[in-house]
């Protein structure tokens, strides 16, 4: 319900006038003072599209103003006097994105006339119990409109091995220009754990939190053959002398406070005023001290050493 209402506040983002209809893609038609030639219809395989008294029409590779100006002279042909029709795209049927990940329901999306992020997120309804803090958003290389498969495999069984890449694949160049404003989110390279993606792919990681706050920079409109992927949760490790050591669910905006907290807190013979975080930074292993209000990344360790006396 809260993604419905954030986005329902978001204004639709519309497809240039020069789309081209495609299968697939759901048109809805008005025609003035004609009921029963209003309404919503699919674009078929043969990209035709069947219509009230006309029968089957070409709607495919036209614009929807050049399928207006068509259905306007076939009406004005002796069926009414000075038709006036307006034609717009309600469900881009041939413009799909992939969602996989921790999901309930990954697969195949058509766009909507809102194209945003969040539009999808009230589509596939709730996330795995195991999501993460953020969604990531690949974006194939620009000019590939031939995109038949997602970016990171609907299962995560079908990834590749650990240290094997597919023969067309490579470790994704860095990109830099975002897709909408200067709030936009950024792109990033690659993915931990799937680092091998088309040349050229934009990656961009958005915060779940922020998404869902409506931060319309993070907002993002999708594209077709975009991949939607949602990872699952990173963890922030907890040892030494705490209670109960060991891996714990990160969450946004978690402090070192909490996360011992959530380990029990030190043990009698634990100096938590020494903790310290090890933490990798640009590939190489970091160690430093902590205070407790500072805030704790994905996948930190946490030590809290013992006290001196």
């Amino acid at each position: 319900m809260a993604l419905a209402l954030v986005a329902a506040l978001i204004p639709p983002i519309a497809f240039p006038d020069d789309y081209e209809i495609g299968p697939g893609d759901v048109l809805k038609v008005v025609v003035l003072g004609q009921a029963e030639m209003t309404g919503s219809f699919t674009v078929g395989p043969d990209g035709l599209v069947g219509f009230p008294i006309l029968g089957k029409v070409k709607a495919s590779e036209n614009t929807t103003l050049e399928l207006e100006r068509k259905l306007t002279i076939l009406l004005a042909d002796g069926i009414l006097k000075r038709p006036q029709v307006t034609v717009t795209v309600g469900e881009y049927g041939s413009q799909k994105v992939f969602v996989t990940g921790e999901v309930l329901r990954p697969g195949q999306y058509p766009l909507k006339s809102d194209r945003t992020l969040l539009a999808l997120l009230g589509d596939v309804g709730g996330l795995g119990p195991n999501a993460g803090h953020e969604v990531i958003v690949v974006r194939p290389p620009a000019g590939n409109s031939g995109v038949t498969g997602p970016a990171v495999p609907l299962s995560l069984t079908d990834a590749p091995a650990p240290g094997s890449a597919p023969e067309s694949a490579a470790p994704a160049p860095e990109t830099t220009s975002p897709t909408t404003g200067a709030d936009a989110a950024a792109p990033a390279t690659g993915i931990p754990g799937l680092p091998f993606l088309a040349p050229g792919s934009e990656v961009f990681h958005i915060s779940l939190l922020e998404l869902q706050s409506g931060n319309p920079g993070k907002n993002i409109a999708l594209r077709a053959g975009d991949t939607v992927y949602f990872p699952k949760a990173a963890q922030v490790y907890v040892m030494g002398s705490v209670a109960r050591p060991g891996p714990y669910r990160y969450q946004e905006g978690m402090t070192v406070m909490q996360a011992l907290t959530l380990a029990g807190g030190a043990t009698e013979r634990g100096s938590a005023g020494r903790t310290k975080v090890v933490r990798i930074v640009d590939g190489k292993k970091v160690e430093r001290k902590v205070k407790a209000t500072e805030l704790v990344l994905p996948e930190d360790t946490l030590v809290v050493p013992e006290r001196f006396f």
